[in-house]
């Protein structure tokens, strides 16, 4: 658990209540979190004690996930998005750096093509540029886990994962069985038609993104989910980019990778040497 001063807000996104925990830090820059699917805010617990030091932070229960509202429907790129530009109004934040996890990196990407001068700055963790062949089989298997009770899914990951301690394998199982039904249903809805008729690439939407972004991937082979032709696609389209690779990891970077992945993040955050 962090040890940074926290406090608890709920804005809300038309009739979704929308969980926000600020860890404030007067006159330093705001920055947004927004998490992956089947997670919640929490997920940044690995790096938020560093990060609070440097920056105002504002970590987002997506829509569906944690403490924010679970609406039966409502669960594609442009409803998180939409989540996004509600609760940078409510919190009055203008220019935010904003950094997402998987799907938070690409609902941060979706939404800053449609919203091009809003972000100052945009660290994108592993997103899937493209729907990933697999992907149905993955959506299978997190609607599964998201069925069990919490200790059966604590002990499904604490033998898919030994490493894990007891809490974290708790923890994770908590979070995933309380995630809506919607937000699996229908993203692999989503991901299925893109499949069947072959619109699964979406760097399409990289050439609307204005504001400086970094791009961290991780390992292919250890599940990461940036192939290298797409790592290439983001440092041609989008303006002011950078990518990094975290070869010794796969999709969680900030929580396998917490020391290196701060090492990159901070200095661009601060807008240092880029």
């Amino acid at each position: 658990m962090p040890q940074a001063i926290s406090r608890e807000h709920t804005i809300r996104s038309g009739d979704v209540p929308i969980a926000v925990t600020e860890f404030p830090n007067a006159g330093r820059p705001p920055v947004v979190l927004l998490h992956g699917i089947g997670s919640r805010g929490q997920s940044w617990w690995p790096v938020i004690d560093p990060l609070a030091a440097r920056f105002h932070l504002y970590q987002l229960d997506l829509r569906g996930h944690g403490a924010s509202g679970k609406p039966p429907a409502g669960y594609l790129i442009d409803d998180y998005a939409a989540d996004l530009t509600a609760a940078l109004d409510a919190l009055e934040l203008e220019q935010p750096r904003i950094m997402g996890h998987s799907l938070g990196a690409l609902v941060t990407l979706f939404w800053a093509s449609d919203h091009p001068s809003r972000a100052s700055a945009l660290v994108l963790e592993d997103p899937a540029l493209r729907t990933p062949p697999n992907i149905l089989d993955a959506f299978d298997g997190w609607q599964q886990l998201a069925a069990l009770t919490p200790l059966q899914a604590a002990a499904w990951y604490r033998q898919e994962y030994p490493d894990w301690s007891d809490d974290d394998c708790l923890r994770r199982a908590e979070t995933i069985t309380a995630t809506a039904p919607g937000v699996f249903a229908e993203l692999r809805a989503e991901a299925a038609a893109a499949l069947a008729n072959g619109t699964t690439d979406r760097t399409h939407i990289l050439s609307g993104v204005q504001s400086p972004a970094l791009l961290l991937y991780g390992n292919l082979e250890l599940g990461g989910m940036v192939p290298p032709e797409d790592v290439a696609r983001f440092t041609e389209i989008m303006p002011h980019a950078h990518a990094v690779s975290f070869p010794q990891v796969g999709h969680s970077l900030h929580r396998d990778a917490s020391d290196a992945f701060l090492e990159v993040v901070i200095p661009f955050l601060d807008g240092q040497g880029w």
